[in-house]
């Protein structure tokens, strides 16, 4: 019994179509959706670029190449793709020749949820044949922009510019001990004994700021205790002690062997509140939380800008 029109469920405007414009319009349909299928497939399918390490390069006066990018902030042909926690692995949805820029990225004020691109390193540039499904391996290099300031004479080798400050009870010590220290032969150690209760130094140093600067500073530290990392604000003689950075320990050791970390401070942020002031003087001070015996050591300490 030959099959009725009604059973084929055609769409009305369909039914009155002689037969050839009927298959014509079935074959462009089929078109399409094999078009659209194979389209889907190609961006399901992303090739990568993989860094699994970055490098920063100085000058001799620029000191250390001691550095804390935490992040890359990827752009392709100057559009924004991705920022990624080192190592990283970006996907990417594009086939053929592109340019990849990369910026190096911090933790400003080491707090993972203020992440920025450190103003002061150059941009790693590249290009890239992209093919679908390939990984393409890039180890960036940075360097400190040409026209910035890097003062690294804070780096111990040549003495410790920390004097005592008021209501000390803690010790200072130049060590020249090249396996304690974070680059170099020299780093500096601080210690609260267990009979007092502060500890307390100023850098005996000026640091020179003005509202609207943009500056860090920058810094290698190791402790076994929570210490505190501020500035001294000095105006017409009179100087006011501004808190910055609460640092938490690097181990839980005796403080006998240091565990090196890095944090960038951001001194145009303090600058911005205190326009009127002369100088200022970097400070370190800590209570005994952690640990019976604080221990902190610092090294490589630069002012940027």
């Amino acid at each position: 019994m030959a099959r009725s029109r009604a059973c084929l469920n055609l769409p009305s405007f369909l039914i009155g179509l002689p037969e050839f414009m009927r298959l014509a319009l079935f074959l462009c349909l089929l078109v399409c959706l094999v078009s659209c299928s194979d389209s889907r497939n190609d961006i399901g399918i992303p090739s990568f670029v993989v860094a699994d390490q970055v490098e920063l390069t100085t000058t001799i006066a620029q000191g250390s190449n001691s550095h804390g990018i935490s992040e890359l902030w990827y752009y392709i042909d100057g559009d924004i793709t991705g920022v990624l926690d080192l190592p990283s692995h970006l996907p990417v949805l594009k086939e053929g020749m592109h340019n990849v820029t990369v910026f190096a990225g911090i933790k400003n004020n080491g707090m993972g949820t203020s992440r920025i691109r450190y103003p002061f390193y150059t941009a790693y540039d590249t290009s890239i044949y992209f093919t679908k499904g390939e990984s393409f391996h890039i180890q960036p290099q940075f360097e400190y922009l040409n026209n910035t300031q890097v003062d690294a004479t804070r780096n111990f080798e040549a003495g410790n510019p920390f004097l005592e400050a008021t209501g000390n009870g803690g010790t200072v010590e130049l060590l020249n001990v090249p396996d304690l220290a974070a680059s170099g032969v020299r780093c500096v150690k601080m210690e609260l004994p267990a009979d007092a209760t502060l500890l307390s130094f100023v850098d005996e140093t000026n640091v020179s700021l003005t509202s609207g600067d943009v500056a860090f500073l920058e810094l290698d530290y190791s402790c076994n205790n929570t210490f505190v990392l501020g500035l001294y604000v000095v105006t017409g003689g009179t100087s006011q002690k501004q808190s910055v950075l609460y640092l938490t320990p690097t181990n839980d050791g005796d403080g006998s062997v240091p565990t090196w970390n890095k944090v960038y401070m951001d001194l145009g942020m303090v600058a911005s509140q205190y326009p009127s002031a002369d100088y200022y003087r970097l400070f370190v001070e800590c209570t005994r939380d952690e640990a019976s015996v604080p221990a902190i050591y610092l090294d490589d300490i630069k002012v940027v800008k």
